[in-house]
Formats: structure tokens, sequence, C-alpha cells
């Protein structure tokens, strides 16, 4: 199969689509207006919201195209992403209460389990058997339909997928993080799809088209950016990704490792806040990119260095075995929580000698 025109073309849309998505936001208000001079904000200018909105349209134009079919579940991706989205762009408009947000991505997850048949239906366990979650525990029948729920099953699927349309959010702080980690994951999800133990084309061509877009979207939103992906465009992305990781045979493992540094940055952060009393999704500078930002790094050399960092960790995800992957996600969380906290050190007793 053909994989390299699918993505040159979803490349190329993305390129054309982007200027006339930037005019459109502006036109409509989705707009990030230049920050107060002590913000967390780092733009120096109004800039356009909603870039994200080019890599959805390229890849549906693309995937209508070049899939050999369109199942239930790939309608389930679109449909999912696509209420993602239009809650993130309307929040790029007018911000909305986070809990109505969160209401939306937790609906769009569970119509995806429900209706379009997109599941983790079982966890693999490296020391025996793996936990299966197949056997329905409730059959409801909705508008003639029956819809058979595993409610461990449900739980799991919505958390990580909730999960994943939030943490690409929570990544989306400097120019071109989130575009540029979604486009490693996609292509470390495209190799691991044409793996023989997986062996899923219509996977494999769907991961190849979303990484086609993220690095035609690089083009404008790396350093220094044209336009921000906003609310709509990190949603969909976390929604497509963590999508796709269930298609790619639900191997958490290895999305865990290929996301791990967004992950543990998004559960850092989030428990932070909780613990300090706050709403998880309060915003502040304690994200690892913002950190490195206030260490002295720039914007793309704290890009380039979570990248490398995602890079080796999905290369590490395609060829280790899933004794190996463990062993890996655990020496990824803990390099993650010891920078996390080296660098606030760090940052600390730089405003204590200033």
């Amino acid at each position: 199969m053909n994989y390299l025109v699918p993505s040159l073309i979803s490349f190329l849309l993305v390129v054309v689509m982007v200027p006339i998505v930037k005019r459109f936001a502006f036109k409509v208000g989705a707009i990030d207006k230049k920050p107060a001079k002590n913000s967390r904000k780092i733009h120096t200018k109004n800039m356009a919201r909603g870039g994200g909105i080019a890599i959805y349209l390229a890849f549906v134009i693309t995937t209508l195209i070049f899939l050999p079919e369109h199942n239930l579940n790939y309608w389930g991706l679109i449909v999912a992403s696509t209420i993602v989205l239009v809650v993130g762009f309307f929040d790029d408009i007018s911000s909305l209460n986070p809990w109505l947000k969160l209401s939306v991505q937790i609906f769009a997850a569970v119509l995806a389990y429900s209706f379009f048949g997109i599941r983790i239906e079982a966890i693999s366990n490296p020391v025996g058997q793996a936990i299966l979650f197949v056997d329905p525990d409730l059959v409801l029948n909705v508008f003639n339909y029956s819809v058979q729920i595993n409610v461990l099953g449900l739980i799991l699927t919505s958390v990580w997928l909730v999960g994943m349309t939030n943490t690409m959010n929570f990544v989306d702080g400097i120019d071109g993080l989130s575009g540029g980690i979604a486009a490693i994951a996609s292509i470390i999800m495209f190799f691991l799809a044409l793996n023989l133990d997986v062996s899923q084309d219509q996977t494999a061509m769907i991961s190849i088209i979303l990484f086609g877009g993220c690095i035609g979207y690089l083009i404008y939103n790396f350093h220094p950016a044209k336009i921000f992906n906003g609310d709509s465009g990190a949603y969909f992305l976390g929604m497509s990704l963590g999508i796709i990781a269930i298609f790619s045979g639900a191997k958490l493992a290895t999305a865990a490792l290929v996301l791990g540094v967004p992950i543990v940055d998004a559960v850092w952060s989030a428990a932070r806040r909780i613990i300090a009393g706050k709403s998880p999704f309060t915003a502040d500078r304690g994200h690892l990119h913002f950190l490195l930002l206030d260490v002295g790094l720039s914007q793309r050399q704290a890009a380039l260095l979570i990248y490398t960092i995602c890079l080796v960790f999905g290369a590490i995800a395609l060829v280790a075995s899933p004794e190996q992957k463990i062993i890996a996600i655990f020496s990824l969380v803990l390099i993650i929580l010891l920078l996390l906290i080296l660098l606030s050190i760090m940052i600390k007793n730089k405003r204590n000698n200033s």
C-alpha cells in the first residue's frame, strides 16, 4: 500500500488551509490576545487560535479519499474528534466552563465506546494472562439499537480518551509543542501498525495521514508561530491519538511510552493543583515546557528537547518486549518527575537570589 501520497496530500492541504483558517479565526473572534505583562502567556501580539482545524479538515478529506474502507470504528474516530473539536473552538472564541468541556469530552468518549465499538477490551499482563473487559455487564436498547457495555471497559476507555484529549491541551503551551508531539506519536503509531504482530493497514494509513497534517502545520506553528492550535486543535489531536492507540490493539504501554512526557506532565500538574486546593484545569507556569523556559531555554530549545525525549521512548516502544516496556515506563516517569522537581528547585533558588 502506498502511504507517501496520502501523507503528502494531507501535508499540502494543511499548508494551503492554515492561512484560510487564520483569517476565519480573526473574523469570528477566536483570538489569543496579547497578554498582560505578568501573564503566564508568552506571545507578544494578538494570535489566531484554532489552527488545528486545518489538520482536522485535511485529515477528514484525505482519509475519506484514501482509506480502503470506512468502517464503524473510522466513523467513531471522526464523530468523537469532531465533537471535541467543536466544543474546543467555541472555547477558543469565548472561554467555556471547564466542567462543561469535560462533560462533552466524556460524552464523546462514551459515544465512541457504545455505538462505534472503540473499546479497550483487554490489558496485557506481562507476568500472566491478559485482563479482559469483554463480557457485557449491561445491555441497553437505545433507539432500537442494542448496546452491550462492560462497565470496567467503558470506564477505562473513557478515562483514556478524555485523559489524552486534555493531555494534548495541557502540553499546548509553547510554539510547536503539541503539533510536534502529535507528529512523533503518529509516526510511531504508523510503524507500530505495520509491525507483523499488529499488521493493520487501515490504522497505518490513518496514522501517516495525521502525521502529514501535523508536519504541514508545524510550518506555521513552530517558533515563531503564526497561529496557535487552540483548544480545538489540541482536543482533536488528543482524542484522535487516543483512538488510534486503541485501533493498534489497545497497546496502552506502547502509547504511554510514545506520549509519556505529556502524560506525566499533565498528571503532575493536575495533582499539584488539586493538592494546592485549586481546580485541576487552572492555568499556571508549572508545566515542563514553562519550567524549561524559566531556566533559560528558548522556545525552540525547549520544544526540541521534549521532542527528543518523546522520540527516544517512542523508538523503545517499537522494539521492546512487554516486560521491557513496563521498565521503560517506570524509567520515563522517574526521569520526568525528577526533571520537574529539579527545574522547580532551580527556579525557586533563582528567584530567591534575584
